[in-house]
């Protein structure tokens, strides 16, 4: 559950955890599936960016992960059910309108945002997705048992594998997160992707096992913008300096400034 020190909202019933950074206009960030606001967005100092922008974070972390209320249900990891937590943390802080920086899933919980609820969304960053997202779903299955497997060596599924070590990492809640994988696969409207009026970016990374290119996704969505990162994976992007340059230019903010260190 959230640290003491943590603001916290309810979401139907569910406590989750959200952090503020700066002031100014808020920007969202959603990320990713196994990950958590720590790990995504705070590791990368994307609220430290953001403030120079004079702008303000908000980061949350999704319900089953990071310290956010875990559930053990499918249903409870719906898609819209899922966009309905960014849609009533934004309630919660009275925030009408305001750009999105999603990866992994939190992008396609914001690409479900574009297609429902256009109206709260100023600008949509879309992260560590493509093409995937069009094709036939994977057996959310195989997930599922490589995240409870007690032989995690021996997965054969290489992205379950690839996902299951990201989860370890991240001392995530293997049960809660083999629910979501089996709650939030649930078919892309494809037919509502060319009525997005809402200015969105869909960013992907050269060596992503996962998403499969960018362009296909963007194509498909009415007047998005895409580009791909030399170098990068699906779970090294964000902590890539060439992903905030190409996001900051695409909200309009001013280029970020990249610190290097001497030791």
């Amino acid at each position: 559950m959230c640290s003491s020190d943590l603001p916290v909202f309810d979401s139907q019933g569910v406590e989750m955890c959200y952090e503020r950074w700066g002031t100014g206009d808020p920007v969202i960030l959603a990320h990713g599936f196994a990950a958590n606001r720590r790990q995504a967005w705070l590791a990368a100092d994307w609220q430290g960016t953001l403030m120079q922008a004079e702008r303000e974070a908000v980061l949350f972390d999704q319900r089953g992960h990071g310290e956010s209320q875990k559930c053990y249900a499918p249903e409870d990891y719906a898609i819209y059910t899922m966009a309905g937590d960014l849609l009533r943390l934004m309630d919660h802080l009275d925030i009408a309108k305001a750009p999105v920086i999603s990866h992994s899933m939190g992008a396609r919980i914001t690409l479900h945002l574009l297609l429902h609820h256009s109206d709260r969304l100023a600008a949509a960053v879309l992260i560590g997705v493509g093409e995937s997202l069009l094709l036939e779903q994977h057996d959310p299955e195989i997930m599922a048992q490589a995240l409870l497997s007690d032989e995690p060596w021996a997965i054969e599924d290489q992205a379950a594998a690839s996902f299951r070590a990201f989860v370890d990492s991240t001392h995530s809640d293997h049960k809660a997160l083999a629910a979501c994988t089996h709650g939030i696969g649930q078919k892309l409207e494809q037919a509502l992707l060319s009525k997005v009026t809402v200015p969105t970016l869909v960013l992907g990374a050269q060596h992503d096992e996962f998403s499969g290119p960018v362009e296909p996704l963007a194509n498909a969505i009415n007047g998005a913008k895409c580009a791909t990162l030399p170098g990068t994976s699906h779970h090294s992007i964000l902590a890539d300096p060439a992903t905030k340059d190409i996001v900051f230019e695409f909200l309009g903010l001013p280029p970020p400034v990249h610190y290097e260190h001497s030791w």
